[in-house]
């Protein structure tokens, strides 16, 4: 399957561009590698697991595992795989999270959960069957090269793990069960969304061959955006919480959203300053650096 050239000018930012023809690729490796049940009666399980990916959002993250690709000298139609791997994770994270022995919500991206809409039995188990069916997509992009595809499994396997979203998630859950608690794991919450990120880009950087000062970079940068979204969204949810008369322990409802939102421009322009000592102005850099733009300024 060949990338469509991304150089023709458009009205629209260089990065919306590049998502709009990205995204279809990404929709049909998704299609391609869904885990679907042959078994009689899995039926509703397939239904299940296509209500939770399609329609998905913008699908950013799988871009990011383009970009990490392109950024090291890699092409984006090698890492289509892995990028397809990658929103299976973040998927099975959402569905997760939704459930109501974790965050207890009743919608997502403006429709029913998956677990209020199939119950919570079968929301877990296609949540389950994302996570699983994404080892093996390290494999299908590592091509003929195994050592880049083990090293890709292996930063998969440390990302979901107990020093990525898993603990991450722990600490969510220990913050809302204490809300009015010391707030000391600003960095520690952050797990869940920082690792996600520093995965996508590092699969496509990996399974392209990028040296350890390219996958540095790329790791500080992810590190920096994913904090930056994570304080984001915690200014959208403090706006959430005072119309419900909730309150989470998060950076927004300690210090405020003005301190908040200059630490979203503090930590962004960190993350274009970590690529713009390695890569330079190669394209991909600065599409990254649009991403972060678009981090610091997102309003939903």
């Amino acid at each position: 399957m060949s990338f469509p050239s991304l150089a023709a000018p458009r009205q629209k930012s260089d990065l919306w561009s590049y998502v709009d023809d990205a995204r279809p690729l990404i929709e049909r490796a998704l299609l391609d590698s869904l885990p679907l049940a042959s078994a009689q009666g899995g039926a509703n399980f397939n239904d299940a697991l296509r209500y939770a990916l399609f329609p998905g959002g913008k699908r950013l993250r799988p871009v990011l595992t383009l970009l990490g690709a392109e950024a090291v000298g890699g092409s984006a139609s090698q890492v289509l795989a892995a990028a397809a791997a990658v929103e299976f994770i973040h998927t099975s994270s959402l569905i997760f999270d939704d459930l109501p022995c974790m965050d207890n919500a009743a919608e997502r991206r403006g429709r029913v959960a998956l677990h209020v809409r199939y119950g919570e039995g079968l929301a877990v188990l296609a949540a389950l069957a994302l996570m699983n069916a994404s080892y093996g997509l390290m494999f299908e992009s590592g091509g003929t090269n195994q050592s880049h595809a083990v090293r890709a499994h292996r930063e998969l396997v440390q990302c979901i793990g107990a020093n990525g979203m898993v603990v991450g998630q722990t600490i969510d859950l220990a913050a809302n069960e204490k809300p009015d608690g010391r707030f000391s794991s600003d960095s520690m919450r952050n797990l869940k969304t920082s690792a996600l990120v520093r995965l996508a880009l590092r699969l496509g950087a990996i399974l392209c061959g990028a040296n350890e000062k390219q996958l540095n970079a790329l790791t500080l940068f992810a590190e920096k955006i994913g904090d930056a979204y994570q304080t984001s969204d915690d200014m959208l949810d403090l706006i959430e919480d005072k119309a419900l008369g909730a309150r989470r322990a998060t950076y927004a409802s300690r210090y405020g959203t003005s301190d908040a939102m200059q630490r979203v421009k503090l930590l962004t322009g960190k993350a274009k300053d970590a690529l713009a000592a390695e890569f330079s102005d190669n394209r991909p850099s600065r599409l990254l650096g649009e991403v972060a733009d678009y981090i610091a300024a997102r309003q939903s």
